[in-house]
């Protein structure tokens, strides 16, 4: 077997073994359910893990190259606006792309499907353009970060108490399998190379 899949499928492994011994503990202990269940839950947590494993593998070894691609052409161009606008709109169609705010947006009824999922990817496309930013003017993070919960403390003030939840799964969500190895690594390419030019 391939060593770069094997320590993938490892990775998988530690992630998703705690969860399935604590659902099959309480599916045998606290629950019981019927012995076909549980032998359908353990297959389809074998099936998750190789999956992810190969995903990761793919991830790594496709999106990580390109995303430093990107980054460094992106850099090339020296026009600082053009290189925001740019973050911006890979920021949102990676996001939009993401598997985990797909299901996140079929799980929110009270919020139309296309809605949530352009609400969110935008907001990475804007964040996604101020780190950046933060980037080129070598920008302190702690007050970027210090900023902008004050921010996002105060709005949690003033919308419904149920849409609170549904904002911090959404930014949860946005740091699935697809948006953080390529994002990551669009921002190290994009580092190495403003680190001289700008």
């Amino acid at each position: 077997m391939n060593l770069k899949l094997k320590e993938k499928i490892t990775e998988s492994l530690s992630a998703v073994l705690p969860i399935t011994a604590i659902v099959l503990v309480i599916s045998i202990v606290l629950f019981p359910v019927d012995l076909g269940a549980i032998v359908l839950f353990f297959v389809g947590a074998i099936m998750l893990i190789i999956g992810m494993g190969f995903f990761q593998l793919g991830a790594e070894m496709a999106m990580t190259p390109l995303g430093e691609c990107i980054g460094v052409q992106m850099s090339k161009t020296h026009k600082v606006f053009a290189i925001l606008l740019i973050g911006f709109f890979m920021g949102l169609i990676i996001t939009m792309s993401e598997p985990d705010l797909q299901v996140l947006a079929q799980q929110v009824p009270a919020i139309p499907n296309m809605t949530l999922i352009l609400t969110v990817s935008v907001g990475v496309g804007i964040f996604l353009s101020l780190a950046i930013a933060r980037i080129i003017f070598q920008i302190n993070l702690s007050t970027i970060l210090i900023a902008l919960y004050i921010i996002i403390i105060g709005m949690s003030f003033l919308v419904p108490k149920d849409f609170i939840g549904v904002a911090f799964d959404s930014g949860g969500v946005t740091t699935g399998p697809m948006t953080v190895p390529f994002i990551i690594a669009m921002g190290v390419g994009l580092q190495n190379v403003c680190r001289n030019l700008f």
